[in-house]
């Protein structure tokens, strides 16, 4: 729950400060630059049902971004993975006595491979050095969710065994994105732009419920992202 209003607060103070803001002059990369490569690095919280399976995690990733009208189109590719999830220390609830147990042994993550293409267009006002920005972008992302050594919850013969254990069939689907979000824009160098995202991002996807467990169907899964990323354009 902490998490969920640590990510509105964030966003609702993004928003106010972009439209609060004083008119000032948009800053561009320099004149005569058309492409860059650079390198992008996030931190994604997940929200909702995803949360009560995974804290969270870096996301990194490489991207070429190409520039027209003052405007940054950027395709990305990332990989990003979640490890340590609740259920490993989350009890389940054994039906033949109605007792709560755990798995000792248990461990679960989750891991994504994505292509995105982005959108990044600045406002036309400017914050000291700093440039708002607005960003859409879509793609395609593939996840692997793995669990493993779950005691077997369907036991019937007293007592409860926590040697027989069992792992789930792996979860691996290649799902739609989309995200959508802003940040600022800084000039560290003539050809050398950074800059601080924030986006929320929704993987039309699915994991599927655990009911032993109390853990709900996750779909689609959605995540608060927080990153920086460090672009360096060429000259044409």
């Amino acid at each position: 729950m902490y998490h969920r209003y640590q990510v509105i607060s964030l966003a609702a103070f993004m928003i106010l400060l972009c439209l609060t803001a004083s008119q000032g002059l948009s800053q561009e990369v320099p004149a005569g630059t058309q492409w860059g490569l650079g390198i992008s690095s996030q931190y994604d919280i997940p929200l909702y049902t995803f949360y009560d399976r995974f804290n969270g995690g870096a996301n990194l990733g490489i991207k070429i971004s190409f520039v027209k009208n003052n405007t940054f189109y950027d395709i990305t590719f990332f990989n990003s993975e979640f490890s340590q999830g609740k259920i490993e220390k989350t009890k389940f609830q054994w039906v033949f006595d109605g007792n709560y147990y755990s798995s000792p042994k248990a461990s679960s993550d989750i891991s994504f491979h994505g292509l995105l293409a982005t959108l990044q267009k600045p406002f036309h006002f400017s914050l000291g050095p700093l440039v708002p920005f607005w960003s859409v972008g879509s793609g395609f992302i593939y996840y692997k969710h793995e669990i493993r050594n779950l005691v077997f919850p369907g036991q019937s013969v007293p007592p409860l065994d926590e040697n027989f254990i069992y792992s789930p069939d792996d979860e691996k689907r290649t799902s739609f994105s989309v995200n959508f979000g802003g940040g600022f824009a800084y000039q560290a160098a003539p050809q050398l732009k950074l800059a601080l995202n924030f986006r929320y991002n929704i993987i039309f996807g699915y994991l599927r419920p655990m009911e032993a467990w109390f853990l709900e169907k996750v779909t689609p899964m959605q995540l608060f992202g927080i990153g920086l990323d460090f672009t360096y354009y060429f000259n044409k």
